[in-house]
């Protein structure tokens, strides 16, 4: 192509529709103004200038004729062209309601948007890896003495799937891990990496059940073949490597934990979609037996489950799932008889893929993504749709109200021939004139709603600009919002009888209407009051969580976990450098904390006079210090004394009754067979709370043990805090410099129980904020359109001796009684609602009745506030300027 040469494809386009007469003249036109950009501006500027002037001259003058002069296409471009002029000055011209509509039906889009946007992001993972539909995970349930679910399974379990089941098509069993990294990167020196989370070990197996990746470098039948083999997904790789080619990076050496050293054997491609399998480095299966990871992870004990080890199973084509099922029957007894228990059960379950990403019971994966909530996804759908739909509302009451305005045009359009679906669509060409510039401003605010709420949107969520379908979506949006919004208003406006209209002007009231109108507001309410009651049963229940008293102390207590693999020997150093702190009050070693997310349970037997009980009870261990360190009460016996020869222990207040005493002193002295080990009952706990208020008080026991793996500090609190953790921080590095430290805090971890909640308060408060907001937003405009109607009326009362007050009431009548039918509706709704949702805590707050009471004022005050002023306007205002005219 020569410099003078305008580009082919435009040019291509502007033939096909120009017409023939004017082809040749307006083709050298724009040869002429090509070719001067080119001297002036250059030629890349000529060439997006020369398409910007065949996109402007798609003009109907332009355009090839049919053999009707006027064809419908040209008269329908043309209406279009008119409708949208016309639509652009109507709206400039009502300034104020056309910014209520915009504002309303923006946030409602926005708060839409980003919603679904959160929805789609959840239920999209998972959905793309090749042949899902046969791939199930097997996980472990317990029955028996306790019930309980587990993710994982016990070690030799995949083998024997792998080995005894049919219809199998692979079998993948593979453990997660985590570590710290290190990259050689000189002859002496390493590059740390710090703790790698996400790390599997696996055969090549995995990569046939899990058919996600693509191979990059490496033989995928061969490369997990060998012990001290990794594979990495490539953006991994790069982390470690660079911008190395993955032939050169095949062979490199990656050292795990100080020791594990072992060689990159290939390079995966992660794919670009959502999944839960998101392990950076896989190491052969074979490393196990040949390293210090047999330790950890090469058991034989049909018993042991452990949620790291993982086994998920590929099914053959057409294979019937219950022929699965039925092996897995067989499977549950084959392990009871390895076993012997008969105390409790193991059973076996299929997952199917599908539904990985939503058991919350379970999870995906240690150290994996947490799983999604389907009934929350399916509330914030609802919560979604309701706001959009508050919003579209507002749009239709405005619109019919003003309709009268829109009286005489209509006479006027019927009377010079204008058919009715001519006006209906003037009307909705107004309509989605407003929804486009809605939705353009919504995308921004969706967008910045996703910072504000960073605290609890999922990771990777966000607005991908880049997508074709989340444009197309917007465009989808804008018409289905458009025609909604406007299809109702356009159909009552253009029912109008020119007869009537232009006879009287304004004073037609147009067929329906009114009813409509009260029932949409009726609706708005009803929501915002629901809404409105629910964050206030939410916020009083996350408030008496954290404010009732667990049974002991946690103020000022901080805790932390030295590595399990050291040696009690610098356990001890460690402890013997904090108590030399001022900062540190007390100190307590013990196997965990009153209270935190994960649970230890073991089956303890008792010979009462009655028979034989047995009962599941948490377990809990630490030195003699426990009960001083957390200030929980004794109620009969005494506390640990540690000795080797006569196993004792305590218990708490519940499993003495469930061992069948009510004295606390009765109980002391009592023998029970745990761990197949006689103990003595030395002494009685008062109850306290060891798990969240979602769960009641359960059996526990305590044991004496001076070589737990977690220490706990009382501190002083305030401004000393932070130093006193630096301190610890300098201590713990001489002792573990290869490990860093993590310190918690009571406190925090208690809090961490109702994460879900006040997510789900700040939610609501949200979306409480917005339906009032959009439904305020509605009502200041109806008000305004019905001063504007009974202007004379209130000037008529007003120079009859009417007071401010009984003006203000008359135009207020009408919104506060359906506020009031809102709140007799919703009132037993939100009773249900939040009855339901409470049945999940063990411990409830008290909602009153005038919680509901207060919903229902809060809902009206805050509706009254939003006309006030314009109700105290109208009420002052001088009666002649209404009828000066009459």
């Amino acid at each position: 192509m020569s410099s003078n040469t305008p580009p082919k494809l435009p040019l291509k386009i502007f033939r096909f529709y120009c017409s023939e007469e004017r082809l040749e003249e307006l083709e050298g036109d724009l040869f002429e103004v090509y070719n001067k950009f080119i001297q002036e501006k250059g030629i890349r500027f000529a060439k997006l200038f020369y398409w910007w002037i065949v996109i402007r001259s798609f003009r109907s003058f332009a355009l090839k004729r049919t053999k009707m002069k006027n064809s419908k296409i040209n008269n329908s471009i043309t209406i279009l062209k008119h409708n949208l002029i016309i639509a652009w000055r109507n709206l400039t011209k009502h300034k104020a309601t056309t910014a209520i509509n915009v504002l309303g039906l923006t946030i409602g889009i926005g708060a839409f948007l980003a919603i679904v946007r959160i929805v789609q992001f959840e239920l999209s993972f998972n959905t793309e890896i090749p042949e899902k539909e046969n791939v199930y995970r097997i996980y472990t349930s317990f029955t028996g003495s306790f019930t309980a679910t587990n993710k994982g399974v016990a070690v030799p379990i995949g083998p024997y799937v792998e080995q005894n089941f049919s219809g199998i098509d692979a079998v993948a069993y593979f453990h997660t891990y985590s570590a710290a990294v290190e990259v050689p990167d000189g002859e002496e020196t390493n590059k740390d990496f710090g703790r790698q989370s996400q790390l599997g070990i696996a055969d090549s197996s995995y990569f046939q059940v899990v058919g996600q990746y693509k191979w990059l470098a490496g033989n995928p039948s061969t490369a997990l073949s060998d012990p001290f083999k990794v594979v990495l997904t490539d953006e991994q790789a790069k982390t470690y490597f660079g911008h190395e080619s993955w032939l050169d990076i095949v062979g490199k050496k990656i050292i795990y934990r100080d020791s594990l050293n072992l060689f990159v054997s290939g390079i995966v491609k992660q794919p670009d979609y959502n999944t839960d399998f998101v392990f950076t480095d896989i190491i052969s299966f074979p490393t196990i037996k040949n390293s210090w990871l047999k330790d950890r992870f090469d058991s034989d004990q049909w018993g042991n489950t452990n949620s790291s080890s993982q086994l998920f199973v590929k099914l053959e084509p057409n294979v019937n799932r219950a022929d699965i099922l039925m092996q897995l029957e067989n499977l549950d007894k084959h392990v009871q008889e390895q076993t012997g228990d008969t105390d409790w059960f193991q059973h076996y379950e299929l997952q199917p893929l599908d539904k990985l990403h939503f058991n919350t019971d379970i999870s995906t994966f240690d150290n994996g993504r947490d799983a999604a909530h389907l009934p929350t996804l399916l509330v914030l759908g609802v919560v979604a749709f309701a706001i959009l739909l508050i919003a579209i509302f507002n749009f239709i009451n405005l619109e019919t109200a003003q309709s009268t305005t829109k009286s005489k045009e209509v006479g006027v359009r019927k009377v010079l021939g204008s058919p009715k679906r001519q006006l209906i669509g003037r009307f909705l060409t107004e309509s989605m004139l407003i929804s486009f510039f809605a939705v353009l401003l919504a995308v921004p605010l969706a967008h910045y709603g996703f910072i504000y709420f960073d605290e609890f949107i999922p990771d990777g969520v966000s607005m991908d600009f880049s997508d074709p379908i989340f444009w197309a979506f917007l465009g989808g949006l804008v018409v289905i919002v458009g025609f909604i919004a406007g299809i109702y208003p356009s159909l009552v406006i253009s029912s109008y009888r020119p007869a009537i209209v232009l006879k009287s002007a304004g004073s037609n009231k147009g067929p329906g209407g009114s009813f409509i109108r009260k029932a949409l507001i009726l609706f708005q309410f009803l929501f915002s009051q629901l809404l409105i009651v629910g964050t206030i049963a939410v916020v009083w229940q996350i408030s008496f969580m954290l404010d009732k008293d667990l049974g002991f102390k946690e103020d000022g207590v901080i805790y932390f976990y030295t590595p399990y693999y050291e040696s009690y020997n610098k356990q001890k150093l460690i402890t013997d450098e904090i108590e030399t702190m001022p900062e540190v009050l007390d100190i307590s070693i013990q196997n965990t904390p009153p209270v935190q997310n994960g649970y230890s349970t073991s089956t303890v037997k008792y010979d009462s006079p009655q028979g034989e009980v047995v009962t599941n009870a948490h377990r809990k261990a630490g030195d003699t210090t426990y009960l001083r360190f957390y200030d929980i009460e004794l109620l009969a016996g005494r506390n640990l004394i540690p000795n080797d020869t006569l196993p004792e222990l305590l218990i708490n207040e519940t499993f003495m009754k469930d061992l069948g005493f009510d004295d606390p002193r009765s109980a002391v002295g009592t023998t029970i067979e745990f761990n197949d080990e006689n103990h003595t009952v030395v002494g009685i706990l008062e109850d306290f709370h060891f798990r969240s208020l979602h769960h009641p008080i359960e059996p526990m026991l305590y044991l004496y043990e001076d070589k737990a793996s977690c220490i706990a500090l009382k501190v002083k609190t305030g401004d000393q805090l932070q130093s006193t953790i630096n301190k610890l921080t300098d201590k713990w590095a001489e002792v573990y410099p290869d490990n860093p430290l993590k310190v918690y805090f009571m406190d925090e971890t208690i809090e961490r129980f109702y994460e879900t909640e006040k997510k789900t308060s700040k939610l609501a408060s949200t979306a409480t904020g917005i339906a009032i907001f959009i439904s305020c937003l509605g009502l200041f405009g109806l008000i305004s359109h019905t001063i504007v109607q009974k202007s004379k009326e209130m000037g008529i009362r007003k120079v009859m001796g009417a007071s401010i007050l009984q003006i203000g009431s008359i135009l207020s009548k009408e919104f506060i009684l359906l506020i009031l039918f809102a709140f007799i509706i919703s009132t037993p709704i939100a009773y249900y609602f939040i009855s339901k949702w409470l049945e999940d805590f063990a411990y409830q707050t008290n909602i009153s009745w005038w919680i509901y009471v207060l919903g229902g004022l809060a809902s009206m005050f805050i509706a009254l506030a939003s006309i006030a002023v314009k109700v105290w306007k109208a009420s002052e205002a001088n009666p002649i300027e209404s009828l000066r005219y009459e």
